[in-house]
């Protein structure tokens, strides 16, 4: 026998779909995006766990806004950067004599643990000679120079590239002319490596950023010569070859944004993310530079007002208290406004005394609260600004705690 099963209408089916999707939309999309492309404020009352005594609340979002693009610049300085060349002796022998007669050449043989990184020169000190004699240098018995040496004689000769620490260096003297022996005595033989020194210059800047939304660039004045190569984060995003007193301006790619927004380790509901950029200025072999009025700029998009309201509860005191707001950054500076609830007193910290670090202002009581409430004021406070301020914490403390 058939079950007979209930139909769901369509519509009713169509709304359970669009539901559904927005459910997953939310989950994958990041909170702040989220609120921003659904309209939603993210500025409502937050009511912490609040210990018994002081209060402190600490501030992941931004108070006011800009109507308009505005540039953040960070100063990345003067500096210079180069790569000099450093001779290292790997090898030092003095006294050395070898001979050769009819009945064979001789040599004096070197092991080296050499590296195709480098390059690898021998110089040798020829003291005095007896006959005519020829001295080859040979490297894993392929030689790459020869000469009749002479006495007090400096030979210096670079060493062809080997097999990368598996190389014998041989100097060799071979019988010339008609004679029954031949020989020299060299007062010093060394295997000289030669190896650039990097001097990159890394650089980190911390940049306040809303979401990580906005553009990004690194803008410098070379003035030298070679290659040269400009790095953030480890990514290459300019390369010159010679340098000129003139600006340069490079944006940095979203990718290098992106990545840096996922190593800020916060959690996704924060608006205000420092994310950290390693700026890298790193010369090629034989690069000389001085790099002028280097910096970071963040332009920093339309960002809508922004006015949240928090929930404060202190120890009941009839004295005053000092109320701290800690500003992380001012990108716009202005008026910050603090309305509080339900007193209905109004602090403003104007522009002009507003400064990075701690903001501190000493309130009475009543502006918290007139009945104490098992010992303690509690209410709201709304903060606005009419410029763009990014702080930290707001703390409020008993002048007599």
């Amino acid at each position: 026998m058939a079950v007979e099963r209930e139909r769901i209408p369509a519509v009713v089916a169509l709304m359970l779909v669009l539901i559904g999707s927005i459910v997953i939309y939310l989950l994958l999309v990041p909170p702040p995006v989220a609120y921003k492309l659904l309209g939603i404020n993210n500025s409502s009352v937050s009511t912490p766990s609040i210990p018994v005594g002081e209060y402190y609340y600490g501030l992941n979002t931004y108070i006011g806004g800009n109507s308009q693009p505005v540039n953040d610049s960070y100063t990345l300085g003067t500096f210079g950067v180069d790569y000099p060349l450093i001779n290292s002796t790997v090898f030092n022998a003095s006294g050395v004599s070898i001979g050769s007669s009819i009945f064979g050449s001789s040599s004096y043989d070197i092991n080296l643990n050499s590296s195709q990184s480098y390059l690898y020169f021998v110089e040798i000190t020829v003291q005095s000679v007896s006959g005519t004699p020829k001295l080859t240098l040979s490297l894993n018995g392929n030689s790459f120079f020869s000469t009749l040496p002479a006495g007090n004689e400096t030979i210096i000769k670079e060493i062809p590239a080997g097999k990368a620490g598996k190389d014998v260096l041989s100097v060799t003297d071979s019988l010339n002319g008609f004679a029954l022996s031949q020989s020299f005595k060299l007062s010093k033989i060394e295997v000289i490596k030669e190896y650039g020194k990097n001097n990159e210059q890394v650089i980190p800047v911390k940049v306040l950023t809303f979401s990580g939304v906005g553009d990004y660039s690194i803008g410098y004045s070379p003035i030298g010569y070679g290659n040269l190569n400009v790095s953030v984060n480890g990514q290459t995003i300019s390369s010159i070859s010679n340098g000129n007193d003139s600006q340069i301006t490079v944006d940095i790619p979203s990718i290098v944004i992106s990545k840096a927004v996922r190593a800020s380790n916060l959690s996704s509901s924060s608006i205000i993310l420092p994310l950290l950029f390693n700026v890298g200025f790193q010369p090629e072999q034989n690069v000389s530079y001085e790099i002028a009025d280097a910096y970071l700029n963040y332009r920093i998009p339309y960002i809508a007002e922004n006015s949240p309201t928090i929930y404060y509860s202190v120890n009941a005191t009839n004295g005053n208290y000092l109320l701290t707001l800690y500003v992380s950054s001012i990108i716009q500076n202005g008026n910050v406004y603090l309305y509080f609830t339900p007193s209905g007193a109004n602090l403003t910290i104007s522009a002009d005394t507003l400064s990075t670090g701690e903001n501190v202002v000493l309130i009475p009581a009543s502006d918290l609260g007139v009945n104490a409430v098992n010992g303690n004021y509690s209410g709201t406070i709304k903060m606005s600004a009419n410029g763009l301020i990014i702080p930290s914490y707001l703390s409020i403390k008993s002048v007599n705690g």
